[in-house]
């Protein structure tokens, strides 16, 4: 899993274009941002502070590239994009710690199966746990702690070779009785289990995943659950790439379980280990000296001695936190920020990720009584938001206006959905109007998390939407906290700034969608949305049963639609990534090459991050 409270995933595509700079918008586009700026003068002036710092990690150069991720992200009005370059063909050298920030904490640190995990959060435990399987530069799922698949005739049935040579942290060997154990308890717990309901289980509640050899493994699948109904299923190893796929030391996870080892020093295979970790400050990992991987050049991996990873939930405050030399790099997806160190190249080199990208967009609790159960006050919210103006005022010009949750580039992206996200707050009122005749006022209770720049996006939202007649409040969290909030329904919010919906095809939003992950408020649900629609629930099944592209085409098109037809969430644009850093962090920008020969796709699996094992300081730079 993977998610963020607007600030969560995504791909990339770097669009060429004029650079625009950080114009303010005059006449009508000044209508709600000056309350929103007034308003938040005293938060923007604090985030700003610049205090000196004392320069840690190391120095160096390179200039910006463009590069891609996991996720599809649009960029907006016309980006700028620096010359695309590769890096100098220095040869990478060892040592150094590399100092990280990223806007959010996790909760329930570090099992695969209990991490209520964003994008950040992927990034860490991707430090110090291999995934089964990651998404290459092709798009193709490529083996990491598997070597290869083979499947039968209807894609039911998959039998995977685990890689050799491999030990965990602690010693233990890696072998196809630890990777079952993992995808059996993570598979089964409260977090990941209702996102493989078409694994196929046993009578005990058990996966069908059975050890069938030393160093091989099977999984059968079953829609709903059943063996007896084995469920097409040609992308399931994508599967196995995500949360579920992070594969942690059997005897450390007994030993956890036993209550003889602490949860938040995780134990896997990874090239990083886990020395200390102190929730809100910092999680420290140091080099794992016999980590199996090497590189195109036969280098041992990883080059770093060691990776702190810090939490700065503000990116405004991470950016200068960056300038004053106290960390050496971040992730954003504040675009206002990528628009300023897009002045700041030659200082702070940056790569940027926006193809295969979340969307920004209002979350929706559609299990909450009350007006947003009416899908005409949804959709009259949705056309109560001026869009570009939104992004002039709070993502500097720069993103696009987003009509879904499906970004260009992905299976089933429409440039026209149907949805109702053109600007016309006449109809929006005449629509709230109607609905209060009828039933009563309209209130509105959004969430979202602790930076200036989201309580901008909050302020512009109350504007828009007291202007219709709707009342409105808002109320700030960590993210951490926030995604539980939306895990559980938390009686307090009834809509969130969210992002998320990254990936390629539409199978990797099945589990945020079909109406089995729409637990009611109160329990947990993956589908935060709960929606529960029969045209939605049969496009996601059949496009995972498609084994013609163009029938999952298909299918993916349906849910889009079906989707904006009911303004089930309120879409604002897509998302942007922006990874600033010192001139002397180099392999950024997808240099890990996977264990085919494969480069990998830059984003730690996930949008917004990096892989940690490719990365080296050059103390020349």
């Amino acid at each position: 899993m993977g998610v963020t409270a607007q600030s969560g995933y995504a791909t990339f595509l770097i669009e060429g274009g004029k650079h625009v700079r950080n114009t303010r918008p005059s006449g009508k586009a000044g209508r709600f941002i000056a309350v929103a700026l007034i308003s938040l003068g005293l938060i923007t002036a604090a985030c700003s502070k610049k205090d000196d710092g004392t320069t840690s990690g190391g120095d160096t150069t390179e200039t910006t590239v463009a590069s891609g991720a996991e996720t599809t992200v649009a960029s907006g009005a016309e980006t700028t994009v620096a010359p695309e370059t590769t890096e100098a063909a220095a040869k990478p050298v060892y040592g150094g710690t590399l100092i990280v920030s990223g806007e959010a904490e996790v909760a329930n640190a570090w099992t695969p199966a209990a991490m209520q995990c964003d994008s950040y959060c992927q990034q860490r435990a991707r430090s110090f746990y291999d995934p089964v399987v990651v998404l290459g530069e092709d798009l193709q799922p490529h083996g990491i702690l598997v070597t290869d698949w083979t499947h039968n005739d209807d894609f039911t049935v998959w039998d995977f070779n685990v890689r050799p040579d491999v030990k965990f942290h602690d010693g233990t060997p890696l072998d196809a009785a630890a990777i079952v154990k993992n995808l059996q308890v993570s598979g089964q717990g409260l977090l990941l289990g209702a996102a493989l309901k078409d694994i196929a289980h046993n009578a005990d509640g058990s996966l069908d995943i059975t050890v069938t050899g030393d160093m091989t493994f099977q999984i059968k699948t079953g829609f709903n659950g059943d063996v007896t109904k084995p469920l097409t299923w040609p992308n399931l190893p994508l599967a196995l790439s995500t949360q579920w796929g992070l594969i942690a030391s059997p005897k450390w996870l007994d030993d956890v379980t036993a209550g003889k080892a602490d949860q938040t020093l995780a134990v896997g295979t990874g090239p990083f280990i886990v020395e200390s970790y102190a929730p809100r400050d910092k999680l420290v990992v140091k080099r794992n000296p016999d980590y199996w991987q090497k590189d195109a050049d036969d280098n041992q991996l990883p080059y770093l001695d060691g990776v702190e990873f810090r939490v700065i939930e503000d990116s405004e405050t991470a950016a200068d936190a960056l300038r004053n030399g106290d960390i050496d790099i971040f992730s954003t997806s504040a675009a206002q920020v990528i628009t300023d160190f897009r002045e700041e190249a030659d200082a702070f080199p940056m790569v940027e990720q926006d193809t295969l990208t979340e969307t920004n967009y209002i979350l929706i609790d559609l299990d909450k009584p009350g007006p947003l159960q009416d899908k005409n006050v949804r959709c009259a919210l949705s056309l109560a938001i001026d869009r570009q103006e939104l992004i002039d005022a709070t993502a500097g010009g720069i993103l696009k206006p987003a009509n879904g949750l499906f970004s260009p580039g992905q299976q089933g992206y429409l440039e026209d959905n149907g949805g109702f996200v053109s600007f016309d707050p006449d109809t929006a009122k005449k629509m709230i109007d109607e609905y209060v005749a009828a039933n009563g006022p309209v209130a509105v209770d959004y969430g979202t998390t602790t930076s200036a720049i989201n309580a901008q996006v909050a302020e512009l939202l109350k504007g828009y939407w007291e202007a219709i007649g709707v009342k409105f409040t808002y109320t700030q969290v960590p993210q951490d906290s926030f995604i539980t909030n939306a895990l559980f329904g938390d009686p307090g919010f009834f809509t969130y700034g969210w992002r998320n919906h990254a990936g390629v095809v539409v199978d990797s939003q099945y589990f945020w969608w079909h109406s089995a992950n729409a637990a009611p408020d109160g329990s947990l649900a993956l589908n935060f949305g709960r929606i529960k629609d029969p045209i939605v629930d049969k496009g996601l099944e059949d496009a995972r049963s498609a084994t013609d592209p163009a029938a999952a085409t298909a299918a993916a098109e349906s849910v889009n639609k079906q989707m904006a037809a009911q303004c089930y969430q309120i879409p604002t644009s897509w998302t942007l990534w922006g990874t600033p850093h010192k001139p002397g962090v180099k392999g950024l920008g997808g240099n890990w090459i996977l264990p085919d020969g494969t480069p990998s796709r830059d984003g730690a699996g996930f949008s917004g991050q990096f892989w940690t094992q490719a990365v080296w300081i050059d103390p020349a730079a």
